[in-house]
C-alpha cells in the first residue's frame, strides 16, 4: 500500500502554519495546525512536545512553554482532518448553547 505524504501548504511558503488550542473530548489539549490536530507527548520547563492524532503519523510540533509555535517537523501519512475539526467545533457550539441557556 502506498502512503501519502502531506507537507502544508504554509510549510511550502515558509511560512510557519498558524496553530490554535482545543480540549479533547476528555478533556485534553489538542493543538491545531492548518487541519492536523495533535496531542500533548512530553513537556519540559521550556518546551511542549505534541505529536499527530493519528497513529504512526511522523509529523511533530514544538511549542514554547507560552504556546508559542517554535517547528513543525516531519510530514503527515494521512490527508487533512478538515471534517473531524469541523464536526468537533459544532459539537462544542451545540454544548456552549445548551448550557448557557440552561442556568
Amino acid at each position: 500500500m502506498a502512503e501519502a505524504f502531506v507537507i502544508l501548504t504554509s510549510e511550502i511558503q515558509g511560512k510557519p502554519p498558524s496553530i490554535l488550542f482545543i480540549n479533547s473530548n476528555k478533556g485534553k489539549p489538542l493543538l491545531v495546525a492548518g487541519d492536523y490536530t495533535f496531542k500533548l507527548n512530553k513537556a519540559t520547563t521550556t518546551t511542549k512536545y505534541w505529536i499527530s492524532t493519528i497513529k504512526d503519523c511522523a509529523a511533530k510540533v514544538h511549542t514554547d512553554s507560552n504556546n508559542g509555535l517554535i517547528k513543525s517537523v516531519g510530514n503527515h501519512s494521512h490527508l487533512p482532518e478538515k471534517e473531524k475539526l469541523e464536526a468537533r467545533e459544532a459539537r462544542e457550539k451545540i454544548t456552549f448553547f445548551k448550557n448557557f441557556s440552561h442556568p
